[in-house]
């Protein structure tokens, strides 16, 4: 992900409290050191995948099943069986024996993956708010307080709403001695318009779509960090002109940013962040959180955000936005149509009586 401070304009210096220096703007030189650098950037090369994140989002829905993750996904076998592997790899899902028969396997969340859920809080409130004219997920339900809420990033010092002019930045420790981190090269990305295989679950789909591969986040950082002409963000990405069209022109179709003349002779436009695209702050901060958390560098964090109002060093915490309280994820419910929770009906194991009728019929067969 990179930086994920306000717009340039926007940089300032930490209170006297500190003795720091927050970077007051960043070259796109600085730029890609941190974008390709950072926790988030990490966090991406493990989870950047449209298949990845569908995955989550049913695992946190209570699917454990290989067959229910390929039915609610529409991912084919060979994709879906590598990147189930690719989670377990790297301790984001564990297998479970099931059953009695040898080789059966459920998959689970570690406490890594459960780690995860804040994240995915985020893009499914994001979809709540501007996924209208795709079809808006479920309602969440807040057990504790018995509300619908829409779950909000807050601080987790001060508990204060998290607002991005009031989140500053510097380069930590890990910025000059951690590698930069690889980014596949998606050149064509895969979106979810047209018609869907019987059974697939479209739930956060916008978001997906919008968000869903490392590119997409990187240059949404890259916008959060302040960039807005095309020269900038390329220099800053260092990514192929065709992939960064294809993203920016993906953003503009969906409402995220604006174009904005700059200059008349000859005519140049700049990008800008519509309230759209600022709602998808959120999902970087907890993105940003979570590699932070997960998946630390050895010499500590590339990039440290701080809470302006409380002056401390940001922790994200999802938080309901009708009792305030922080949110468990076993405390939240769905509040869903028929049609969806018929949509999302699970594999579950055959009573006793039932695997035996049908062990009968195939020996009879």
């Amino acid at each position: 992900m990179g930086v994920l401070g306000v717009d340039c304009a926007m940089m300032g210096v930490m209170p006297a409290t500190r003795k720091k220096t927050v970077t007051p703007g960043a070259t796109p030189r600085d730029a890609r050191n941190l974008l390709r650098s950072g926790e988030g950037a990490r966090a991406l090369q493990m989870l950047g995948d449209r298949w990845c994140l569908l995955i989550l989002r049913d695992a946190f829905l209570g699917a454990r099943r290989f067959e229910d993750f390929r039915r609610l996904t529409g991912a084919a076998r060979g994709t879906l069986t590598q990147r189930l592997n690719l989670l377990v790899q790297q301790g984001v899902l564990y297998r479970n024996p099931y059953g009695r028969s040898p080789g059966r396997l459920e998959y689970r969340l570690t406490d890594k993956g459960m780690g995860f859920y804040p994240v995915a809080l985020a893009l499914w409130s994001w979809e709540s708010r501007w996924a209208g004219e795709f079809g808006l997920p479920p309602a969440l339900i807040h057990k504790r307080c018995g509300h619908a809420m829409q779950p909000e990033a807050t601080c987790g010092h001060c508990a204060r709403p998290i607002q991005p002019v009031e989140v500053l930045f510097e380069p930590g420790p890990g910025a000059k001695t951690t590698r930069a981190t690889p980014v596949g090269d998606e050149r064509r990305r895969r979106t979810s318009h047209g018609p869907h295989a019987a059974g697939v679950d479209t739930t956060m789909f916008h978001s997906i779509d919008t968000i869903g591969d490392r590119w997409s986040v990187l240059l949404l950082a890259a916008l959060f960090f302040g960039l807005h002409r095309y020269d900038d963000i390329f220099a800053a990405m260092g990514i192929a002109t065709n992939i960064l069209s294809d993203r920016l022109q993906r953003f503009l179709s969906v409402g995220v940013i604006e174009r904005k003349l700059y200059s008349t002779r000859p005519p140049r436009y700049e990008y800008r962040l519509t309230a759209k695209g600022w709602d998808l702050y959120p999902f970087a901060i907890t993105l940003q959180d979570w590699g932070t958390t997960w998946l630390p560098a050895p010499n500590g964090p590339a990039i440290r955000l701080f809470h302006k109002p409380c002056h401390h060093a940001l922790r994200v915490r999802m938080a309901c936005n009708v009792c305030h309280e922080p949110i468990d994820p076993h405390e939240v419910g769905v509040q869903a149509s028929r049609g969806w929770r018929a949509t999302r009906r699970l594999t579950r194991p055959a009573a006793p009586a039932a695997r035996k009728k049908a062990q009968a019929v195939r020996r009879k067969a």
